[in-house]
C-alpha cells in the first residue's frame, strides 16, 4: 500500500539585488588577456642566436 502525500511548492521571488547578482554571473565577460602562449616574432631570433652560438658537438677521434 502506496500513500501519496502531495508536494506543495512555494513560488520565491528574488529582490532586485538578487536578480543582479544571478545576472551577473551568468553575463559575466571573458577576460581580455589570456594564459595562452602568444606569436613572438623576437623569440624566434634569439632561438636563432641561442642554437647558433651553442658550442658543436666534440668530433670522435680517429683511431690509430
Amino acid at each position: 500500500m502506496s500513500v501519496h502525500t502531495p508536494i506543495r511548492t512555494r513560488t520565491v521571488r528574488a529582490e532586485a539585488a538578487e536578480r543582479t547578482a544571478v545576472r551577473g554571473l551568468f553575463t559575466e565577460p571573458e577576460a581580455a588577456v589570456s594564459g595562452a602562449p602568444v606569436y613572438a616574432p623576437e623569440a624566434v631570433l634569439l632561438l636563432l642566436a641561442a642554437v647558433l652560438l651553442s658550442p658543436r658537438q666534440p668530433k670522435q677521434p680517429s683511431g690509430k
